[in-house]
């Protein structure tokens, strides 16, 4: 038991000493858990791929949204936000890049109190979307300030543009 604790607890110190912060997103390469940089390209068959929120506006609002495969193909979004309020941050992904953003293209739900857990069937056309699409997805993701206040507080690109 003593093993497995002293694993994790260096797993644990080599993912908080990894981080950094820059522009562009960093994905964890889950195919290679000992690599040093950021995945270059879709990786196969992932356990999940975690993308790094970035502050905006000032906010100090940063994080990490992860995209879980699921059995049926679809995806679980896991969103947990650091330096943010334990207020009500609504959660969407958008069309385009955080550079040239476009419409809306999935509704999260709202980050209370800085967790967000979504099941993503569907754009919110009603178009399917699995996993494997949004790997390859030309969007981004955007936390609010508030149902009321459409300040964005952090962002980062997904799918493609996140390569």
């Amino acid at each position: 038991m003593k093993k497995y604790t002293l694993y994790f607890t260096l797993v644990l110190m080599v993912f908080t000493l990894s981080c950094k912060n820059d522009d562009d997103a960093t994905i964890a390469n889950p195919n290679d858990p000992d690599s040093s940089g950021p995945v270059t390209e879709i990786p196969s068959d992932p356990e999940r791929v975690d993308y790094q929120l970035f502050s905006v506006n000032d906010s100090g609002v940063t994080g990490i949204a992860a995209f879980i495969p699921r059995e049926d193909g679809t995806t679980t979004v896991y969103i947990e936000l650091e330096n943010a309020t334990q207020d009500i941050h609504p959660a969407r992904i958008l069309f385009g890049d955080v550079d040239a953003p476009g419409s809306l293209a999935i509704s999260l739900n709202d980050c209370e109190c800085k967790i967000s857990e979504t099941i993503v069937t569907e754009l919110d056309n009603g178009s399917s979307v699995s996993f494997v699409e949004l790997m390859t997805f030309d969007g981004h993701l955007n936390i609010l300030q508030s149902p009321t206040d459409g300040t964005i507080l952090a962002h980062t690109n997904i799918g493609a543009n996140a390569f």
